[in-house]
């Protein structure tokens, strides 16, 4: 792995981790593409927990209110500035709700989604980025004025549902969820913050369990440099692509933005794969 192809990689991870195009449909795209091998397993990890970095630092004040109403003795005073009419400890209690489908999703389909990675070649991937751009679509038509504070548990079951689907490489995970928050009636400044805040539980999951699945760290001696580079540029990436995707969000652009890419990418590669060139 070259040090370029090491760049392109991290920023490739750092945007579309978080932008809502599809950050496991990039993966498979752009190698088959390209005709790159495989980048090696523990510079993925590195790229990951840089994107993990990101989102934690641009909601450090979420975090912090969740877990000090979590811990706070007095159970009647966990409402945090920040979280407007929305107590901490209820805000907690949707996201681990919203975590559930992707959890039992990761464990009962995992195989199957390995075999779209592996197997399948890139032509689900590239159905499936259809599918995003027409989410997309509809995000941008859909208005709620909702604060987590105004939804129950089973609205964040839903939206939890829509992150489990985004398992399958080619659906947009941001992008499904803030499809989902919308249509259960949050604004457009609560739904792509809870879709990030929700975000947080199964990217930090699967970092852990990729990290366990480690045996052999030599790599890291061989190019840390590639390394340290990859992990501050998908960061830095990651946490510019959170504010983009929330200003376009509110200004009601997602398919101008990212929905018509989705549509192309999605297009081109069927067509490439119908050709045999990828």
């Amino acid at each position: 792995m070259s040090f370029l192809q090491a760049m392109i990689l991290a920023i490739v991870q750092g945007a579309t981790e978080f932008l809502p195009v599809s950050s496991s449909g990039h993966l498979v795209l752009i190698p088959a593409f390209l005709g790159w091998k495989p980048a090696p397993l523990d510079y993925i990890i590195v790229l990951h927990f840089g994107t993990l970095v990101a989102v934690v630092a641009y909601y450090r004040e979420d975090l912090w209110a969740i877990l000090a109403s979590v811990f706070s003795p007095h159970r009647g005073e966990d409402n945090s500035a920040s979280l407007g009419n929305t107590s901490g400890r209820h805000l907690g209690l949707l996201i681990v709700v919203a975590t559930v489908p992707a959890a039992v999703a990761g464990l009962l389909l995992s195989d199957f989604v390995d075999q779209l990675f592996t197997k399948a070649g890139s032509l689900p991937v590239a159905v499936a980025l259809l599918v995003t751009g027409g989410l997309l679509y509809m995000a941008d038509r859909t208005r709620g004025g909702a604060e987590p504070g105004h939804i129950a548990w089973y609205d964040a079951l839903l939206i939890g549902v829509a992150q489990a689907v985004a398992i399958v490489p080619g659906i947009s995970r941001s992008g499904s969820t803030i499809a989902a928050g919308l249509w259960r009636g949050l604004s457009q400044q609560w739904a792509p913050r809870f879709a990030f805040l929700m975000s947080i539980p199964p990217i930090a999951g699967a970092f852990g369990m990729a990290v366990a699945d480690l045996s052999d760290m030599g790599e890291w001696a061989a190019q840390l440099p590639c390394y340290v580079c990859g992990f501050l540029v998908s960061a830095a990436v990651g946490y510019a692509s959170i504010y983009l995707v929330i200003r376009s969000v509110q200004q009601g652009r997602l398919f101008v933005r990212f929905g018509i890419y989705c549509l192309i990418l999605g297009s081109v590669s069927i067509a490439a794969n119908l050709v045999g060139w990828i």
